[in-house]
């Protein structure tokens, strides 16, 4: 089988699974079409998806109209995305390194130095607002 689009062949794969296109980024731009989605809310549970191509989507529109779902469907069509998106080309500023505050690392140190472990180091550096975290940072810090 070829492409509608190209004319060169496609794979066997891709036929099978109804495709007329190849992969081509202009093939696929030219045929590829939106699908026609719709959520089925459920009460206490997650919601239901069903494409509307086919006998499934036939179906789920037939229990629809029966009333078979108790809430109202959600219809959500899928735009086709840009045509011709441009990715911007920006340059990221480094980040930047937010240094400690001496002291606060000369208080843990000295603590430690003194045979205080972190638990006892964070309650009584509690008036600086040290977190468990930050004192074993400062304890594992190259000493000054």
């Amino acid at each position: 089988m070829n492409c509608v689009t190209c004319g060169e062949a496609i794979l066997p794969e891709r036929a099978e699974m109804g495709f007329t296109y190849c992969t081509k980024r202009e093939c696929v731009r030219a045929n590829a079409r939106g699908l026609r989605v719709i959520e089925i809310g459920q009460t206490k549970t997650n919601p239901e998806y069903v494409v509307l191509e086919g006998a499934a989507g036939e179906r789920a529109l037939k229990d629809m109209r029966e009333g078979k779902y108790r809430r109202d469907p959600v219809v959500v069509k899928r735009e086709r995305p840009a045509q011709n998106f441009e990715v911007p080309k920006v340059r990221f500023r480094k980040p930047t390194v937010r240094r400690p505050q001496p002291n606060r690392v000369k208080f843990v140190q000295a603590l430690q130095a003194q045979g205080y472990g972190v638990d006892e180091i964070v309650r009584r550096g509690a008036y600086m607002n040290l977190t468990r975290s930050e004192v074993i940072r400062y304890m594992t810090a190259r000493r000054r």
